[in-house]
């Protein structure tokens, strides 16, 4: 050891220091590499990802817009279905009364004898004694009671 000086010994040793240093700095900067590409490739999915959420937000709005539309619409549509449902109960309702009155005067006329057809007794389900001549056609129709009215307006009216 005595051939080798100590400043040639302290410069090798620093070298070999440096040697270790620039093979660090190498790995190091491959790695550098490796994050920057990685830093790059985060930045791309972060604005795909912000245009995606964009895109999901637009889309949350039209499906409001389309819900608020649409039940609006049931809505409506459920409204003149209730505004049917009670229209047809009372038309119910009324054939009911209709369809008892004329039960009971079937019933009662059923007791007597059938004697002919009258103008505005077409059934026959009343005597003699109330025979009308026949009408014009222009004439409006003579009828004994409410009931027998009120059906005649509803056949006139489907028709």
């Amino acid at each position: 050891m005595e051939n080798f000086p100590l400043d040639f010994l302290l410069n090798l040793f620093l070298v070999g220091l440096l040697l270790a240093t620039i093979g660090y700095c190498a790995v190091l900067n491959k790695r550098l590499s490796t994050m920057r590409d990685a830093h790059a490739e985060l930045r791309q999915l972060t604005e795909e990802f912000d245009k995606a959420l964009i895109r999901s937000k637009s889309g949350v709005d039209e499906l409001k817009l389309l819900a608020a539309t649409t039940g609006k619409q049931f809505n409506a549509e459920i409204k003149q279905a209730k505004e049917l449902i009670e229209e047809l109960q009372l038309i119910n309702a009324s054939s009911t009364r209709i369809a008892d009155r004329l039960q009971k005067g079937v019933e009662s006329s059923s007791k007597r004898e059938i004697t002919g057809i009258y103008d505005d007794d077409p059934a026959g389900l009343f005597d003699d004694e109330d025979v009308v001549p026949a009408r014009p056609t222009d004439e409006p129709a003579k009828f004994r009671t409410e009931a027998e009215k009120e059906l005649f307006d509803m056949l006139t009216k489907s028709s």
